[in-house]
């Protein structure tokens, strides 16, 4: 009975020693430490800078018959963000960005740059965080021999325009996007913002004229009926539809400039601020001329009201859908 006991203990003991003989003959064996290069993490993200923050050049079209077609913002910058994971900028030696171009010919599109694109510029030593801008003129020196006969060698309002990068860093690896790279994060495309725009229809100087008024307006505003003079309107910038005002009270002592806004799709107009809260009325409109009605904050207490015309210097007819209603 002690044999068999014996026998049944060296079997159940076979395979720990058996285990602990394999233990002592495979060595567990650690990875080498991976060692990101440049190549394996580099990245770039593009977004439009405050300077430009539509993002694109803008094209203006004049909402009105023969109306005039323009190059607004022939320029923008972005603000490009260097991704390298753990990784510095320190790590990077410099970064090419190069320009590709996909023109409209009519109702056809071109690839324009082949699978190289041209050079835009080059930034080196970049840091983390950097600045790149690109104007009308540089595409145009780029690619202007390269586009169709429509564009005279310039870019339309429909072109579209990518770049693609260069990144090589200091440990000698090479991010290129143009060949080494697939999908969204390997480009970046912007193009034109078109927009419609009321014409500058209160830009310019105009000659006012008071043919009435009340006694008291003669009295306390220092005006006299049949007095002329000048007066002038600038469009803020930025705006289509807002404008400053010289004088909105055509020389009445109690008043002042102004800020007037219009509506080209209907027409109307509003004296938005001024001295003493200046109000316009339009009365008629008659070819070059106006005729407006006036008052201030103080007209009702004091009887102060008049009106005047304004004629335009430009020969051109006002927009006969003028109003204040």
């Amino acid at each position: 009975m002690k044999n068999k006991i014996l026998f049944y203990l060296g079997i159940l003991l076979l395979p720990f020693a058996y285990s602990c003989d394999e233990e002592g003959i495979d060595e567990v064996k650690t990875p080498d430490a991976f060692t990101p290069m440049v190549k394996d993490v580099a990245s770039l993200n593009f977004s439009p800078a405050e300077t430009t923050p539509e993002g694109a050049f803008v094209y203006n079209k004049e909402l009105v018959a023969g109306g005039t077609n323009y190059w607004n913002i022939t320029s923008v910058d972005f603000d490009v963000n260097l991704d390298l994971g753990e990784l510095s900028a320190n790590d990077v030696s410099k970064i090419d960005l190069y320009l590709f171009v996909e023109e409209q010919n009519e109702d056809n599109f071109k690839y324009l740059g082949s699978n190289q694109g041209k050079l835009l510029t080059t930034i080196n030593n970049p840091s983390k965080l950097f600045q790149v801008s690109v104007s009308k003129e540089d595409i145009e020196s780029l690619y202007g021999n390269d586009f169709s006969a429509n564009h005279n060698g310039e870019i339309l309002p429909s072109d579209i325009f990518e770049f693609k990068w260069v990144v090589t860093g200091k440990d000698g690896s090479v991010k290129d996007t143009r060949t080494d790279c697939a999908g969204f994060d390997c480009t970046f495309g912007f193009g034109t913002t078109i927009l419609e725009v009321a014409p500058p229809i209160w830009e310019g100087t105009f000659n006012y004229e008071w043919i009435e008024m009340t006694a008291n307006a003669i009295r306390y505003g220092g005006i006299s009926v049949g007095q002329t003079g000048t007066i002038s309107m600038t469009l803020q910038p930025g705006s289509y539809t807002v404008y400053d005002v010289s004088d909105a009270s055509c020389d009445y002592y109690y008043g002042g400039p102004g800020v007037l806004s219009y509506s080209y799709d209907t027409g109307k107009i509003e004296i938005l601020s001024s001295k003493n809260d200046q109000v316009w009325t339009v009365l008629d409109v008659d070819g070059q001329t106006i005729t407006i009605a006036w008052s201030y904050k103080y007209s009702a207490g004091y009887d102060e009201y008049a009106t005047f015309t304004l004629t335009r210097t430009d020969g051109q007819d006002w927009p006969d859908n003028i109003n204040t209603n």
